[in-house]
């Protein structure tokens, strides 16, 4: 009697066994997900890649061959992105997860609070270190394309810097007292005006002669100085 339930036993042991070698590894769909992920991103960019979602209760027949792995939208990028998982072959099944991947790199932040229309100098930046998976489009990684900007509006220390928080300084006033020059290289006349607008560096504004009272175009040089060369 004892042989015969220790055979039972054994039976069923050996047919569980039997059953879970012909199922699916887990693990080994997620390394494979895994391994195409990586080699799909700019091997000079610092990622982390979360594990792809599988529900460890799924049973899957074993696959034969190797596993197909795709992105569903054709390109692995920072974010969450869904993956499909094809074994071809006799046993032939398809499923999909997701995977999340975090982008770092260095991004400028402000560590002095600025007001509407301060300059920006190298002592109200730093670069450090973040998920840039995270962040909207337009943020600033190099200090040379904000440097000597003003401010559109008050930002506060630890932001993240976007150049859409940031225009050129405003040169001109309206209303201010402005030196014209007209004429070409070698001859050149100054005249007296005021700026009829604000003007920034390389911006046309209307300014009016104050001898002729006529309004012209003119282009910002520098404060106070405008061009008109013909």
């Amino acid at each position: 009697m004892k042989t015969n339930r220790l055979l039972f036993c054994l039976l069923l042991f050996a047919s569980a066994t039997a059953n879970t070698a012909s199922l699916q590894s887990v693990q080994v769909i997620q390394d494979a997900v895994q391994s195409f992920v990586q080699a799909s991103l700019d091997p000079a960019g610092q990622y982390q890649i979360n594990s792809a979602q599988i529900d460890p209760r799924l049973q899957l027949a074993a696959c034969t061959e190797n596993l197909d792995i795709f992105s569903q939208s054709g390109e692995i990028k920072a974010g969450r992105n869904t993956v499909g998982i094809r074994c071809p072959g006799t046993n032939n099944w398809t499923i999909y997860s997701s995977v999340a991947v975090k982008s770092f790199g260095q991004v400028l932040i402000l560590t002095k609070q600025l007001s509407r229309n301060d300059r920006v100098g190298p002592e109200h930046i730093t670069a450090e270190m973040r998920d840039t998976s995270t962040l909207q489009r337009g943020y600033l990684t190099d200090a040379a394309d904000i440097l000597n900007q003003q401010a559109n509006r008050v930002i506060p220390v630890g932001s993240v810097l976007y150049k859409s928080q940031f225009s050129a300084p405003t040169l001109i006033k309206r209303g201010e007292r402005v030196s014209i020059q007209t004429g070409k290289a070698g001859l050149l006349i100054t005249s007296s005006g005021v700026a009829m607008m604000d003007g920034t560096q390389g911006q046309q504004i209307s300014v009016k002669n104050v001898s002729s009272q006529r309004v012209i175009q003119a282009t910002v040089v520098n404060a106070g100085l405008v061009s008109v060369f013909f």
